[in-house]
Formats: C-alpha cells, sequence, structure tokens
C-alpha cells in the first residue's frame, strides 16, 4: 500500500506523491510617389442629374448611438473587514463565509498521473499541476487509489479577480474511510511544497505552520509566500488541511504578496469561518 504523509493509518504515515504543472512588426516606410505631369484638359459645363429624395428617408428617425464608454475596474474589497457585506456558501461538504460582491463557481475535478521532468534540456521539461495550481489553488491534485476518481472544487473569487478562496474536497473509496488521520508534523507540508516548487527550498517559504483542533476534527494551517521573481501563481497563500472519516478536505486563500499582507483579516475570517459537515 502507497504512503502518503499528510495522513497516518494507525500509527503509520501515509507518504504523499504529488505531482504538480504569449510580436510586432514594423511597417516599411511608404514612400510618396512623385507627381506625373498631366496635360490640362478645358473643363466641361455638366448638367446636374436631380433624383427625388423618398419620403421615408425625409421622414426618418435618426437615433444617434450611445457613446463609447471607458472599461471601469471593479473595485478592490476594503480592508477593514467591518465594511464588507458578507454572504454565506453552503454544499453538503462545507459552508463558509464571503464577501458578497465575490462570484461563486463549484465544478470537478478528475485526477490524472503525472511526474515532473525537471531536465532543463529537455523538449518536455515541465511542473505538473501548474496550470491546476493557478486556476484552482495550491492543492495536491495527484492521483491516488485512496480516493473516489472526481474532486470536488469550489472556488470564490473577488470582483477585481485579486483575490481567491478555494475549496477541494476528495472522497475515500470504499473500505478506506474512517482509517486516515492527518500528520501532525510540519514534514508532509514540506513534501507537498517540494513537489509543487522543486526549485525552491521549503523551510524559506513556509511560515506559520499550526495543527490543532478546529472542534470537529484536527486541522492543519500553513502560509506560502514565493519570491515576485519565480514565475509562480499564486505567489501567496494559506491553506487549510483536515481529514475526517469520509473525506480529506482543503482550503485556500490566494492571492500576491502585496495583498495578502493587506488582506490578513479578511483571509483569517474566511478560513476560520469554514465548516465541514463531516466529523
Amino acid at each position: 500500500m502507497k504512503k502518503y504523509p499528510w495522513i497516518v493509518p494507525g500509527m503509520l504515515f501515509i507518504a504523499l506523491i504529488f505531482a504538480v504543472g504569449c510580436t510586432s512588426q514594423t511597417a516599411e516606410p511608404v514612400q510618396t510617389p512623385t507627381p506625373t505631369p498631366t496635360t490640362m484638359i478645358p473643363a466641361t459645363t455638366m448638367t446636374p442629374e436631380i433624383t427625388e429624395i423618398p419620403t421615408s428617408i425625409l421622414n426618418a428617425t435618426i437615433t444617434p448611438s450611445p457613446p463609447v464608454l471607458p472599461m471601469v475596474s471593479p473595485e478592490a474589497d476594503p480592508a477593514d473587514v467591518s465594511k464588507i457585506n458578507f454572504s454565506h456558501y453552503s454544499d453538503s461538504d462545507f459552508s463558509v463565509d464571503y464577501p458578497s460582491t465575490w462570484n461563486v463557481s463549484a465544478s470537478y475535478y478528475t485526477p490524472y498521473i503525472c511526474e515532473n521532468v525537471l531536465d532543463p534540456d529537455r523538449a518536455d521539461y515541465h511542473i505538473c499541476y501548474q496550470n491546476e495550481t493557478a486556476s484552482i489553488g495550491p492543492f495536491s491534485y495527484y492521483d491516488s487509489d485512496i480516493y473516489k476518481k472526481q474532486y470536488r472544487v469550489v472556488t470564490i473569487t473577488s470582483a477585481d479577480k485579486k483575490l481567491t478562496f478555494g475549496a477541494l474536497i476528495k472522497d475515500y473509496v470504499d473500505g478506506r474511510t474512517g482509517i486516515y488521520r492527518l500528520n501532525p508534523t510540519i514534514e508532509w507540508c514540506k513534501s507537498l511544497f517540494a513537489s509543487q516548487y522543486p526549485d525552491l527550498l521549503s523551510s524559506t517559504y513556509i511560515s506559520n505552520y499550526k495543527y490543532f483542533s478546529d472542534g470537529s476534527t484536527m486541522t492543519a494551517t500553513y502560509d506560502v509566500r514565493l519570491p515576485v521573481d519565480s514565475g509562480y501563481v499564486p505567489r501567496a497563500y494559506t491553506t487549510k488541511t483536515l481529514v475526517t472519516t469520509h473525506h480529506f478536505y482543503e482550503f485556500g486563500f490566494f492571492t500576491d504578496t502585496e495583498n495578502f499582507s493587506k488582506y490578513q483579516n479578511l483571509k483569517e475570517k474566511m478560513i476560520s469561518s469554514t465548516k465541514i459537515t463531516d466529523s
């Protein structure tokens, strides 16, 4: 049986197999043609031809086209949480409070097998699940025989598209329910980070690791802030992970480093407001 580092069956730690993974032409100068001398032709008097204008045209009403207004970007959320109106999202898996101007989407994700190719000289160089990490969040997308082959995804995004709350929920297959526990050490976080960002040192960018009970099950949270020039998206985030009898839950608040600092209180409110239905 494979091992996955964030969960342990009984006293056995389960090791995580992770995989993660846009010219202009300069126009040729136009030469002005040299005028060709012409022979003057005497002017001829022309008799104009008069055409009667139809009455329908004379009586037509011309409606002017509406002016083209410049596009206005949505306003950013206030940093002061007390000035934000919140809505409540809930489904059969979990619930969360979120700013009422944010947009909610729900979908499914089908996992697949992927292996990183880290040799830069190879044509197929890639880091697995980077598209998923950028569009959904930095979760664990690998394919595993302990989970059913469809993960549920919920994404709640700010109007200006600079802040995102995400959730990824996996169901244990029959016969694997109730036997896993969340690994209390930080080592599984480091292992996950290493698979997602193989060129970065986990101990440099993971911080604020916590392992605690949220009242229904044991929970782990940690922060990640990546360098601006790393090329990875998102650059800053907090994740919250829970292992229950039937499900593996991953929640996260994602943005860039500047907004991560600006919206600390909003992040804390949303992450702490998540409530799961399984225990």
